[in-house]
């Protein structure tokens, strides 16, 4: 489990979690946030750690991935609503990497990109459903006014007994 702690904690740093400051209808621009004294990011209990540890407990490795031994990374993208919500979330981009894809699209009999679009979706499905049960965060503040900002993360998916190959 601290494999996968430390898989996550290195995505998170190396991806980030990219923020963009929205309004309801405008986008405020970051380095305008950035400059403002009175400007507060979202928060998650004490920060991006809590992210990870909130992702870590509540992942759900899909059964049939990693029965077959599919790995894969989903770059979600959601909003932190002025009552810290989490909405809009979706997925971005979909990594699906595969223990060996040949033996099992010759086992499946399915072609490997049907087994890349398939996987995917399991993957995209499971960072959709644990980002939308998240606790609210503390909204972002800007000049004193909540503010909703769009938040880039990237989700793991490491099988644990493979996780010594991702050092």
């Amino acid at each position: 489990m601290n494999k996968v702690l430390l898989i996550l904690l290195l995505t998170m740093v190396t991806l980030g979690a990219n923020a963009q400051v929205t309004t309801d209808t405008t986008l405020v621009d970051v380095e305008q946030m950035a400059k403002s004294e009175t400007a507060k990011m979202p928060k998650y209990k004490s920060g991006m750690a809590s992210v990870v540890q909130y992702v870590m407990n509540n992942l759900k490795y899909p059964k049939e991935a990693d029965e077959n031994g599919v790995e894969g990374k989903v770059l979600m993208t959601f909003v932190v609503d002025k009552d810290g919500s989490l909405t809009q979330i979706t997925p971005l981009r979909t990594a699906v990497h595969f223990f060996d894809v040949k033996k099992l699209s010759e086992k499946t009999g399915i072609n490997e990109q049907e087994l890349i679009n398939h996987y995917g979706q399991l993957f995209q499905e499971e960072g959709i459903r644990i980002l939308a049960a998240m606790p609210k965060w503390k909204p972002g503040m800007l000049n004193g006014e909540p503010v909703r900002v769009k938040y880039t993360l990237p989700v793991t998916f490491a099988i644990p007994r493979f996780a010594k190959y991702h050092m």
